[in-house]
């Protein structure tokens, strides 16, 4: 099980093995610099649901200056996700990252956060159409990537989310992530997208006990592989060196399962499919599906979950069951 292949490479280059673990961020050092890298980007994205079934998967990202695309991914009636309008015209422009009033975040000119956290609680703004707040839940999730051509430091935290979406209340779970490189590099076309992810979930599971396992499930090329999951309920599990094998159906995953140090834990899609749209601006075979993670034997029903599934097909392969 794992890898046992250690090639020789250029002094600073160790094949995008990460090391990460548990971390009690304050939140706000998820703008400031981290190992000398300063903030490359930062995300929100979620499952938000409305108490009529509409399903939400909104998504928005930022850099330090300026705010990048939002899209909103809603299923109503129809089995997949469409981008609803409201996202797809909603604003990219100038923004200011700074502390205010004890929060820090990403400001607007008319002072409006798009994406903001005071440590514990999160806000996330898209006028005219969806205010949501959270509730931090467990401790962030860190991984570094020692490199000497595109280090990286990803940390991830969980939020129990209510707000509001086009009107309607809305509960569920969202994810604020930050990605630290340097500053003359940006993630989206970094190597870790155009060359190394694979099979990637950022995951939540609430049971109907109460507990909650969540984390982050990656695996790719060059060693680029790590499991962290924070459990409610027991240790929490750091993981390297794990072994992949994933299902596709109609060019969609449907089954990942991640197995290493004793344990498997797996991915499974919605049976009602929740495919997000293609994106055209990333590479060949992009896929999203969403759906939910477990442990192998596990027997608790799931009441609510968030775990969309990003898969570059191409580099599956030599992984496919």
């Amino acid at each position: 099980m794992g890898r046992q292949n250690h090639p020789v490479r250029p002094s600073g280059r160790f094949g995008f093995q990460p090391v990460g673990g548990m971390v009690s961020p304050d939140g706000h050092s998820q703008w400031g610099s981290i190992l000398g890298l300063p903030m490359n980007m930062a995300y929100a994205y979620g499952t938000l649901r409305a108490e009529d079934g509409t399903y939400w998967w909104p998504i928005r990202g930022s850099y330090e200056t300026v705010s990048r695309r939002m899209h909103l991914s809603e299923a109503r009636d129809a089995v997949d996700f469409v981008w609803a309008p409201e996202g797809e015209a909603c604003d990219v422009g100038p923004v200011v990252t700074e502390k205010r009033d004890g929060w820090t975040g990403t400001w607007r000119a008319d002072g409006s956060p798009v994406l903001a956290t005071n440590g514990p609680e999160f806000r996330w703004t898209e006028p005219g159409f969806l205010d949501v707040h959270g509730e931090l839940v467990g401790p962030a999730i860190q991984f570094y990537m020692p490199d000497a051509n595109e280090p990286l430091v990803y940390t991830s935290r969980l939020f129990r989310g209510s707000g509001t979406i086009k009107g309607q209340p809305v509960r569920g779970l969202f994810y604020h992530d930050s990605m630290h490189m340097p500053a003359d590099q940006d993630f989206i076309r970094s190597a870790y997208i155009t060359d190394l992810q694979a099979a990637w979930v950022a995951f939540a599971t609430e049971f109907d006990d109460g507990t909650v396992h969540a984390g982050h499930l990656v695996w790719g090329t060059e060693g680029f592989d790590i499991l962290l999951i924070h459990r409610t309920d027991g240790e929490s599990l750091v993981l390297r060196d794990l072994d992949v094998a994933v299902r596709i159906s109609g060019d969609y995953p449907v089954e990942v399962r991640y197995s290493g140090g004793g344990e498997t834990w797996i991915w499974t899609a919605h049976p009602k499919g929740y495919r997000d749209p293609i994106r055209a601006d990333l590479p060949e075979g992009h896929r999203r599906i969403q759906g939910w993670v477990v442990r192998e034997g596990e027997t608790r029903r799931p009441v609510h979950t968030e775990a969309l599934m990003e898969t570059y097909n191409g580099r599956l392969t030599d992984v496919l069951m």
